[in-house]
């Protein structure tokens, strides 16, 4: 029906299209053919456009969370899962598009993910459309999901086998191997850390670069000495932070290491830092970081009518000392409290002694894993699968005690009221 004929009609009625029904009805029927209808994807009208541009880089962050119990590189989630998508060439068309518009829009890795999200879409719909398998190989790429951005690169090159850029897109490839098998040590360092007087680090990683801290490191006496008047030495008891910022290259670090001032009675004294040095050592599991440290005197001047102050902070010599530091700690362990780490105390009106004096004792609550393997509270370990405890420092003796969960650690220990040693067989638990 042209639209002469329909004008005809509209004005034969008069602009009235309700004066009788038989007329209404007549109208009805003959302007139904008026509308022109979008022709059907099958038909020659239809030629959808398939987009040639394609996603370039985008400079993302990698985001890196760490915790105290261990953690992990981490890149950006994949998006939740749905049903696959459906529809037609041009409805894959239309996904490419918003994954480019979304990539243009992005300020941070969940906006990337949108993009991958429209781009997994397109290739759902038309899996046979290359540019939509290479713009999803580039995004997964950049939020750091190696394993998917390469079969995505595969994908394209087995749909455009012909394509001009076919080699670049194989070099890629490799680019993305080296990637992913960085990121895997990256994965494997990255946790918790022990250092050989007992301090518990958190590492973090960001590419080559390093974050060793720790709250948990002890004073040692010939770095920093407190001494009351009248009485003389007297022990810190604290535990402070410290931190230590490295790069790696190759097996080589270096960077500065740092420590927060240190409670001494009435005195604080001061923080420190230096430059660091030293290597990385994989295959034993440990890091050796040498810097120098500067020793402090304070002295707390003792009041018999009133309260005690501080007299007075001295810096010393500086002294250049070697840190060893043992990780990352498997993921299974006794599931216990140690105690003697940077500690040790007999009970009763025995004296304290500070630092690690080679003995370990465990913590075990009644009903735990621990409990039902035969260890008791206060237990002390005497040898970890036949090495005896005083020939380890702290740091050695907690990484023997950690494995892979599952498997087993044989334990000697002494029992109060027990006059020879007991042998014990415990499986280790996870402790994430």
């Amino acid at each position: 029906m042209n639209s002469r004929l329909c004008h005809y009609f509209y004005r034969w009625n008069g602009g009235h299209p309700m004066r009788n029904l038989s007329l209404t009805l007549i109208i009805t029927i003959v302007l139904a053919g008026c509308a022109v209808a979008p022709p059907a994807p099958n038909t020659p009208a239809y030629k959808p456009t398939q987009p040639t541009t394609k996603v370039q880089p985008l400079n993302t962050e990698k985001t890196v969370q760490t915790a105290a119990t261990g953690d992990s590189l981490q890149a950006a989630s994949a998006p939740e899962t749905r049903p696959q998508a459906t529809g037609t060439p041009e409805d894959a068309r239309r996904h490419i598009l918003r994954g480019m518009a979304a990539i243009e829009m992005a300020k941070s890795s969940d906006d990337m993910a949108l993009a991958e999200d429209e781009f997994r879409m397109a290739t759902e719909i038309a899996p046979q459309m290359g540019v939509a398998w290479f713009n999803l190989g580039k995004v997964q790429s950049q939020l750091g999901r190696y394993g998917d951005a390469i079969a995505s690169y595969r994908q394209y090159l087995a749909v455009s086998p012909g394509a001009e850029d076919a080699q670049r897109v194989r070099d890629e490839i490799v680019k993305i191997e080296f990637k992913q098998e960085q990121a895997a040590k990256e994965r494997e360092r990255a946790g918790t850390w022990v250092g050989r007087d007992g301090a518990w680090y958190a590492l973090a990683l960001d590419g080559n670069r390093m974050t060793l801290k720790t709250d948990s490191r002890p004073v040692s006496e010939d770095e920093c000495r407190s001494t009351y008047t009248l009485v003389g030495n007297v022990p810190i008891n604290a535990l402070v932070h410290a931190e230590y910022q490295l790069v790696l290259r190759g097996n080589r670090l270096t960077g500065t290491w740092s420590r927060g001032p240190v409670p001494a009675d009435k005195c604080t004294i001061p923080p420190d830092t230096a430059e660091v040095e030293g290597e990385l050592r994989d295959k034993d599991g440990m890091m050796v970081l040498r810097h120098e440290r500067t020793s402090f005197k304070a002295v707390t001047q003792m009041s018999l009518l009133g309260d005690d102050s501080c007299a007075g902070v001295e810096p010393g010599a500086r002294k250049m000392v070697e840190d060893v530091i043992y990780g990352p700690l498997g993921p299974g362990g006794l599931g216990v409290r140690l105690d003697g780490l940077t500690s040790w105390w007999d009970g009763g009106f025995s004296m304290v002694h500070y630092g690690w004096q080679g003995r370990l004792k465990v913590g075990v609550k009644e009903g735990s894993a621990a409990y039902g393997a035969g260890l008791r509270d206060e237990d002390e370990i005497l040898a970890i699968d036949g090495v005896p405890v005083n020939s380890l420092n702290a740091g050695e003796a907690v990484r023997n005690l950690h494995g892979e969960v599952g498997t087993v650690v044989t334990l000697d220990i002494r029992r109060k009221g027990v006059v020879e040693p007991i042998s014990l067989t415990v499986q280790r638990i996870s402790l994430q």
